[in-house]
């Protein structure tokens, strides 16, 4: 692979980044803002400020270069081949840009990757269908924190409803509770109605109510397919998915 290509690709995607975002990566510490903190606070001060800006310019760096090689991997192609296939649809290369965007601001590798093997999935298939679903996907990688992943990785195993035409079948247990969930994590007990709030808003975590209604602790909830395309994203080295 060559390493100088891929690094100007990397570059290339981040300026896609900053002009999708309306902003150039790092404009909060520096531009003229920038030069006004250094000026009140004196130059040894400033210089520190200098070497912090410095340090989370080279950490957005080394992000999109790490997502790049990501992509590169899952899909087994050359830098080269990426660039030509993002500048030949406007709609993927916005996609890519915002998943750079999202990728340079996120310290959680596993979310990285996340949002690398989204973008791969995306080149492989960029029909506006699946842009579709690959756009809510960045974006509740983007929204979830480590709490929001280990709630789904407990709920996971739990049987969803199943979709029309298809009948619920009886004597099967669909779901889980946020009980049952806070019992097999505790430590999710702390917090845990708010993660379950933000992932149903997500849309990655569905009802699977079925017969009696219940209500609060006891009502029980399972991954959506959205939640479970997440977390195939998630997992530590899945297949490309289409």
């Amino acid at each position: 692979m060559n390493k100088r290509t891929e690094d100007q690709v990397a570059e290339g995607l981040k300026q896609i980044a900053a002009a999708t975002a309306g902003t150039a990566a790092g404009a909060m510490i520096g531009g003229p803002g920038g030069a006004l903190v250094g000026a009140a606070v004196g130059p040894a001060l400033a210089t520190s400020f200098d070497m912090v800006a410095g340090r989370i310019a080279s950490n957005r760096a080394s992000r999109s270069t790490e997502l790049i090689c990501e992509v590169t991997r899952v899909l087994r192609m050359d830098p080269e081949e990426l660039q030509d296939r993002l500048l030949s649809d406007e709609r993927l290369l916005e996609f890519a840009g915002r998943v750079v965007g999202a990728a340079q601001d996120i310290s959680l590798g596993q979310k990285r990757r996340a949002l690398a093997r989204a973008l791969a999935a995306a080149v492989a298939d960029p029909a506006p269908a699946r842009l579709d679903i690959w756009e809510l996907l960045q974006s509740a990688i983007r929204e979830i924190d480590p709490p929001h992943i280990r709630f789904m990785y407990v709920i996971a195993p739990a049987t969803p409803l199943p979709r029309p035409p298809e009948r619920p079948a009886e004597g099967v247990k669909y779901g889980r509770t946020l009980r049952a969930v806070c019992e097999a994590d505790p430590g999710l007990e702390v917090g845990a109605h708010a993660v379950l709030q933000k992932l149903i808003s997500l849309g990655l975590v569905e009802s699977a109510l079925h017969g009696m209604i219940y209500s609060g602790t006891y009502r029980p909830y399972a991954l959506s397919s959205l939640g479970r395309r997440l977390l195939t994203l998630l997992e530590e080295d899945p297949q490309p998915s289409s």
